[in-house]
C-alpha cells in the first residue's frame, strides 16, 4: 500500500526557511489590516455617542466603547478564519513555487560542476516553466557544442598518436618535427582535460 502513488505522502516542505517566511509576512500583513481597520473605527467613531439596549435596559455611551468589544471579537475570530484558510493556501501555493526553486538549485548545482546531461523537468502546474524551458535549451546548446569539442580534441588526440608512431618507426625523422609533436601533445592534454570536466551526453 505504501507504494501506490495514491497513498504517498506528499511533502509540502521543500524549501521551509522560503515557506516559513512567505506565512509569516501574510499573517503579519493579516494583523496590520486588522489593527488599521480597528484603529479606522476608533477615529472615525470618536467623539459620536451611541444610544442601544444591554438587555432590556437602554444605555447610552460612547460609540467606540459600545462597539469596541464586538469589534475586537469579530476581527479576532476573522483573523483566526483567514489566518488558518490563508496559511493552508499559501503553503500549497508556495510548493508549486519552492519545489521548482528546489529544482533548479540542484540542476543549477550539476551544471556548475561540469555535467551538461542534467535537464529541468517540472510537473505541468508548476512556476517557472518557461525559464526551465529557456535554461534546457542553452544547455543543450552548450552540451552540444562541448560533445563536439571533446569528439575534437579525441579525434585530434589519436592523428597525434598515429603520427608519434610514425616517428617512432622511422629514426631519419625531422628533430623539429618531433618537438612541434611534443609541444602539441602537451597544449592537447591541457585541452583535453579542460574538455573533461564537462559531462555531456555526446
Amino acid at each position: 500500500m505504501d507504494n501506490n502513488p495514491f497513498f504517498r505522502r506528499r511533502n509540502y516542505f521543500i524549501k521551509k526557511n522560503f515557506q516559513v517566511n512567505f506565512t509569516v509576512k501574510f499573517l503579519i500583513i493579516i494583523l496590520i489590516e486588522a489593527f488599521l481597520a480597528a484603529g479606522l473605527f476608533l477615529y472615525m467613531s470618536k467623539g459620536t455617542l451611541t444610544t442601544g439596549y444591554l438587555g432590556s435596559e437602554l444605555r447610552i455611551a460612547r460609540t467606540y466603547d459600545f462597539f469596541l468589544p464586538m469589534l475586537l471579537l469579530s476581527n479576532l475570530i476573522i483573523v483566526g478564519i483567514s489566518a488558518v484558510i490563508g496559511i493552508g493556501v499559501l503553503i500549497f501555493l508556495s510548493h508549486r513555487i519552492a519545489g521548482p526553486l528546489y529544482r533548479f538549485e540542484n540542476i543549477l548545482n550539476s551544471i556548475k560542476k561540469g555535467d551538461l546531461t542534467q535537464r529541468f523537468k517540472l510537473r505541468e502546474n508548476d512556476q517557472f516553466a518557461e525559464l526551465a524551458n529557456s535554461i534546457n535549451e542553452h544547455t543543450d546548446t552548450l552540451d552540444k557544442n562541448m560533445g563536439h569539442l571533446k569528439a575534437g580534441v579525441m579525434e585530434f588526440s589519436q592523428l597525434a598518436s598515429k603520427m608519434q608512431t610514425a616517428l617512432a618507426s622511422d629514426p631519419s625523422a625531422n628533430k623539429e618535427l618531433e618537438r612541434l609533436l611534443q609541444e602539441m601533445s602537451k597544449k592537447l592534454q591541457a585541452l583535453e582535460g579542460a574538455a573533461n570536466y564537462f559531462k555531456t551526453s555526446l
